[in-house]
């Protein structure tokens, strides 16, 4: 029986997640659930798709992952199965594939738009409310039984939506001769964690690509300036020292170590973020 991830907005106040899961043991009894997160900020599909980058690269094959972020379809937003190597996604095509191969680099393998229907609401009444309780445990139960992805519904291509992407650019600078003295690379925040980091759009390649040619001069986020290059561990600095350092994710993150960087620096999700290379920003 393969592992069926839930990843949602619902939160845990209210009997949504609950729902889902009795659906789900009702059609597959021995079924293992795995709960990634039901904390996430209403529609947000950045941060499912930066938790989803987290864990992908670990989860067993064949696991079948239920994204309850915005699941209602509408007519150019359909219900998908989607595979990514061996794992498969059943969701709304709403644009966090998009943002999921922005962050991660991985690209969809299969598409099929599902065309098995939907339970109703109540009995008898055609009220559609909730997609990831009344469709998409059918669906994944379909999966772990090894059903073909054309039983399921039929072959598409994602919407490609035209999203808003973080802001991630990078300038060098030329003094009045034309020679490169530095660079700036300008980022944001994606997710803000339980204990108050932060975690930037700036990648650990760019940063080693320009350390390479320039010296480290400092990271600007907020009103704080960091001088310090990035450390190895949170415990590298002492007690409410703000430091840096790059993820597993191979993401730039801000931190305090022992404190909350976000609440103690006013930072939240979009914020902007700078490492700067080179003699133009000492």
């Amino acid at each position: 029986m393969p592992l069926i991830t839930l990843l949602s907005d619902w939160g845990l106040d209210d009997p949504y997640l609950a729902e889902v899961k009795l659906r789900l043991y009702a059609l597959m009894p021995d079924c293992r659930i795995l709960d990634i997160s039901h904390g996430l900020a209403k529609d947000d599909l950045i941060a499912a798709a930066f938790m989803m980058n987290n864990l992908y690269p670990v989860m067993p094959e064949g696991s079948i992952h239920l994204l309850g972020v915005q699941d209602i379809a509408g007519a150019n937003c359909p219900h998908v199965v989607v595979r990514i190597g061996s794992q498969y996604f059943i969701a709304l095509d709403n644009g966090f594939f998009e943002y999921f191969h922005w962050i991660s680099g991985r690209q969809a393998e299969e598409v099929y738009e599902i065309d098995i229907w939907q339970d109703p609401d109540f009995d008898g009444n055609d009220v559609y409310t909730f997609p990831s309780r009344d469709l998409f445990p059918k669906v994944a139960a379909m999966l772990a039984e090894g059903r073909p992805l054309d039983q399921i519904g039929h072959s598409v291509s994602l919407s490609m939506k035209v999203l808003p992407m973080p802001m991630m650019k990078i300038r060098e600078a030329k003094d009045s001769n034309g020679n490169r003295i530095g660079c700036r690379i300008y980022g944001q925040i994606l997710y803000v964690d339980h204990f108050g980091n932060v975690c930037t759009n700036i990648r650990k390649s760019d940063y080693d690509c320009w350390i390479k040619q320039f010296p480290f001069t400092g990271i600007t986020i907020g009103s704080k300036r960091l001088k310090k290059p990035p450390v190895k561990a949170y415990r590298d600095v002492g007690e409410g020292a703000l430091l840096s350092l790059f993820l597993k994710n191979g993401f730039l993150e801000v931190s305090i170590c022992g404190g909350n960087a976000a609440q103690l620096l006013g930072l939240r999700k979009e914020s902007t973020v700078t490492v700067d290379f080179g003699s133009l920003y000492d």
